[in-house]
């Protein structure tokens, strides 16, 4: 029985998200420290941002326990993700899956 790995690649459009515009300002900002006192400056939405935060995409790797070309219907896999905003990394996903075949 042969085992099957598989390369899966998304690019998409975020519809809505609501807390990158926090995650954006706190890690694109930076701290200054005037006459003693700490300042937080945070990081500005600038054209960058805008696209940043509409362009998604997705890249990993799928190995599933049974041969996708045989005859079962049925078959599971486990996957490693990394999950990005215009290529840089937001966070990495590790999915156990089920795949179910429909006869037509």
């Amino acid at each position: 029985m042969d085992k099957t790995i598989a390369v899966d690649s998304k690019i998409g459009l975020n519809v809505y998200k609501p807390f990158y515009k926090i995650d954006w300002q706190l890690n694109e900002g930076y701290i200054q420290f005037v006459y003693g006192k700490e300042i937080i400056v945070l990081g500005e939405m600038d054209s960058y941002y805008q696209i940043k935060k509409h362009v998604f995409s997705r890249i990993g790797l799928k190995y599933y326990f049974m041969d996708m070309d045989s005859s079962s219907k049925h078959n599971t896999y486990i996957g490693v993700f990394i999950d990005a905003n215009l290529r840089q990394a937001n966070f990495s996903e590790l999915t156990v899956g089920y795949v179910h075949k429909f006869d037509f």
